[in-house]
């Protein structure tokens, strides 16, 4: 049992050390040193983005001095490949090639590869599909047969679009004034790049015409944190400074609605993987949980007990959340906090404070795998560290829930010929409300 004090804790009916740990991999990302004619310095705002391909055959993450390091990411063993070849791209125009094994060792194995972006890089994102090519008669400088891309968003307000497979840049996409914090590619594979920056703006870019900027969007707030597509791109949403969740709904004119309930910025956000909720990290200590249909708050995860009160939520603290990652079967949610701790949250239990915990201090960035088998986590230090992810199979019930969901909005759900508590799981009325 957790032991009073006059301290504010992060958790409530429990002690930090009574909770199961996430188990730490054996393998760990550091700032890289390459050779001296290529030698790099620290990024001075550590490892505040990564990512996976969808396919699960990359890892990205920004190494310092503009640089992002391309890794080959092993499926079977669920770790990176840590090969001694190392193709370094440098403005992806002067190529050097570093072997310390035979060629015939390279050719069997994905090289590991350095993008130079020479700006520093503040968010990443991996994209697959291939672009139109319907007309012929007209000329386009990109063209992609279902290949992987890499966007890199940078601190001079520049995309950059890199080919995975070649290391080479493709494209320089050029609009925002300010930090590019988030990058994301639509998940239907239409090459459509979503970005959110610090100049409050959230851009469309197609890459099916050479990344043409064709709708640029501004809400009520100074700073874009986050941006997410919905899985079935119809609607994406953004979060920033000054309280600030909007939901944009594409197939109405991109028409915007607001929720409210959060007491200072929020710094993140993801949907479920069925497209039901939303999920929401804030300054505030809170993770909300929203019916992005309704707009109704489902649940919060509080990360501070007693949870603060709305007058002192919007001031400093020493709980700020810094990100959040839903599972890719939708029943886990991942937190990181400046109190030193990364939560694991069943969202099936019904217990306030988390599942499992680690402690890893200044963490700045985390995110679940594809499969949903790791989690990987950067910190400050420009360190990425990787765990398992807790051993839990989706129960039948949630699985068949999120079938149901990905067809049927909360809305239309009263109108099924079902007994009341089917429907009230299937809106996740089953969670149990806290803070």
């Amino acid at each position: 049992m957790r032991t009073t004090s006059s301290r504010p804790s992060g958790f409530q009916c429990i002690d930090s050390d009574d909770i199961k740990r996430l188990k730490q991999t054996d393998v760990q990302l550091h700032p890289l040193t390459l050779p001296i004619t290529h030698r790099t310095t620290r990024s001075p705002s550590g490892a505040k983005t990564c990512a996976w391909s969808p396919d699960n055959s990359y890892f990205a993450w920004p190494c310092g001095g503009g640089k992002v390091e391309l890794v080959p990411w092993d499926n079977r063993e669920n770790k990176i490949v840590l090969n001694e070849d190392i193709l370094l791209y440098e403005d992806a125009e002067n190529v050097t090639l570093h072997l310390d094994g035979n060629l015939q060792q390279q050719n069997e194995q994905r090289p590991t590869r350095i993008l130079d972006g020479v700006e520093v890089v503040w968010s990443v994102a991996f994209g697959s599909g291939s672009t139109k090519g319907d007309n012929t008669l007209t000329w386009k400088h990109l063209k992609v047969d279902e290949g992987l891309l890499l966007a890199t968003g940078h601190q001079n307000g520049n995309i950059k679009v890199w080919d995975c497979n070649t290391g080479k840049l493709l494209l320089m996409l050029k609009d925002h004034k300010d930090i590019v914090k988030s990058l994301n590619f639509a998940p239907d594979g239409s090459l459509i790049l979503l970005s959110g920056s610090r100049d409050g703006t959230i851009k469309f870019w197609d890459l099916n015409d050479d990344g043409n900027m064709y709708k640029s969007l501004r809400g009520n707030t100074k700073w874009v944190y986050d941006t997410k597509w919905s899985p079935r791109c119809d609607m994406i949403a953004s979060v920033g400074s000054g309280k600030t969740v909007i939901l944009w709904d594409l197939l109405n004119n991109y028409s915007p609605s607001h929720l409210h309930g959060h007491y200072h910025d929020v710094i993140g956000c993801c949907f479920s993987p069925d497209g039901a909720l939303l999920a929401t990290a804030s300054f505030d200590t809170r993770v909300i949980l929203w019916d992005v249909y309704t707009g109704q708050s489902l649940q919060e995860l509080c990360h501070m007990y007693p949870p603060p009160r709305p007058i002192f939520a919007a001031g400093a603290n020493e709980f700020y959340i810094r990100g959040i990652s839903f599972h890719p079967h939708g029943q886990m949610v991942l937190t990181i906090n400046d109190d030193g701790y990364v939560r694991c949250w069943d969202l099936e239990e019904d217990d306030t404070d988390p599942s499992y915990v680690v402690e890893q201090a200044n963490a700045l960035y985390c995110t679940f795998s594809p499969k949903g088998q790791r989690i990987s986590v950067g910190d400050k230090d420009g360190t990425i560290r990787f765990y398992q992810t807790p051993p839990k199979v989706a129960r039948l019930q949630h699985l068949c829930r999120m079938v149901v969901r990905n067809h049927v909005k909360s809305t239309k759900i009263d109108f099924l010929r079902l007994p009341c508590r089917i429907k009230e799981y299937l809106k996740y009325h089953n969670f149990t409300k806290t803070g």
